[in-house]
């Protein structure tokens, strides 16, 4: 039959020394609840009605010691929690939200919802917590109460069109994400959304202007820089991909662990190797062969150990990024001496891989140039 939960929210008043300094709960179960004291109509345990009435005399008890009370009634139990003199309810359940506690926060802000239904913050936390849990259907019925009563809401917006594009319906998504924008321009959170969506679609040109305002309004976000570099180079041209080159290795350099920088490091590995092949016009790159030829001979003098420090240092430097379209010779290894440029590197790392384990896959296509070397090596 599901629960019910309640919330009062009322003037403090006596003395502080009669007050909790902390929220204080108990469970009674609802067999231990006397039922003269709700009214002849309410008193089938277990009932709509009986749940209604049950919060509502915990509510009104509470209040006449002014106190905030959060009640709630499920099944088998009644749950009342009173908050400490001066804290708000939706300062108490935020603290749950900013912490991961979805599932615990979720009744307290059905609570909140079902006595202030007009409270466009307490619906669209509550939307946001269904979202985040996957109850979509759930968080668009919160978000959409929001914007009925809050048009230029652009954040609950954004919201209904994530979880559209949750369930997987982008043309649903797009109007509540283009609504988000129009209410705020400046939200970059509604602007980075929009362009992701116009993205799939293919509408790449579209895509960079929301991602170019994202990015004035949220300059040190990761996802917003990736999105501007993807759209930069789905565009194309030599100065958009350019551009793109350099923040794919800002979100490499300033968020190693996040969710973006790996596909950034391989975005970054295929331009490189893109412009690589187009010097050479798709063909071998004699220096490549060189460089490979080099990492052979001095890998037939080293054992497994030492190839396996060389090719560790290497990847370890590449995380970070190394520049394989300057040929000047800036680098340096701890377990090899000399200084190297980053296409030399990559191809000494390339050889220390393929002699390692020929089934690794080094992140950069070097086989031509590979099999080339060695060819030219076994018939020297």
């Amino acid at each position: 039959m599901g629960s019910r939960i309640g919330i009062v929210r009322v003037v403090q008043l006596g003395s502080l020394s009669t007050m909790s300094t902390q929220p204080f709960s108990f469970k009674l179960p609802l067999s231990r609840f006397d039922v003269g004291l709700l009214p002849g109509d309410a008193r089938q345990i277990g009932s709509d009605r009986f749940k209604d009435a049950v919060i509502a005399h915990f509510v009104a008890q509470y209040a006449g010691k002014g106190e905030n009370a959060l009640v709630t009634v499920d099944d088998d139990e009644i749950t009342v929690l009173t908050l400490p003199k001066g804290q708000a309810p939706l300062d108490f359940v935020m603290t749950m939200l900013q912490s991961g506690r979805l599932k615990e926060a979720v009744p307290y802000l059905e609570s909140m919802a079902k006595t202030e239904p007009g409270n466009v913050d307490v619906l669209y936390n509550l939307g946001l917590a269904y979202s985040e849990l996957g109850q979509l259907d759930e968080a668009i019925i919160r978000l959409k109460r929001v914007v009925q009563l809050a048009p230029t809401h652009s954040r609950a917006w954004t919201g209904i069109g994530v979880a559209y594009q949750r369930m997987g319906k982008a043309e649903q998504a797009l109007a509540p994400l283009e609504q988000a924008v129009a209410a705020d321009p400046t939200d970059g959170y509604g602007q980075r959304n929009l362009a992701a969506l116009l993205m799939k679609a293919g509408r790449n040109t579209e895509a960079l202007a929301h991602l170019q305002a994202a990015r004035k309004a949220l300059p040190h976000d990761a996802q917003t820089l990736f999105g501007l570099a993807a759209a930069l180079e789905s565009v194309g041209g030599d100065d958009n991909v350019s551009e793109a080159d350099e923040l794919y290795q800002v979100v490499i350099e300033r968020w190693p662990a996040s969710p973006v920088a790996e596909p950034a490091r391989a975005a970054r590995t295929a331009l490189a190797q893109t412009n690589m092949r187009s010097k050479v016009g798709g063909g071998l790159r004699p220096d490549v062969m060189m460089y490979i030829a080099g990492a052979l001979d001095t890998f037939a003098k080293l054992d497994v150990a030492k190839r396996q420090q060389i090719t560790l240092e290497i990847a370890l430097k590449g995380q970070t990024g190394l520049d394989i379209n300057d040929a000047e010779a800036k680098y340096t290894l701890k377990s090899l001496p000399g200084q190297f440029s980053g296409m030399h590197l990559i191809s000494i790392m390339y050889v220390g891989m393929k002699e390692l384990d020929p089934d690794m896959d080094p992140g950069v296509d070097l086989s031509a140039e590979y099999e080339a070397a060695r060819l030219i090596q076994k018939n020297s």
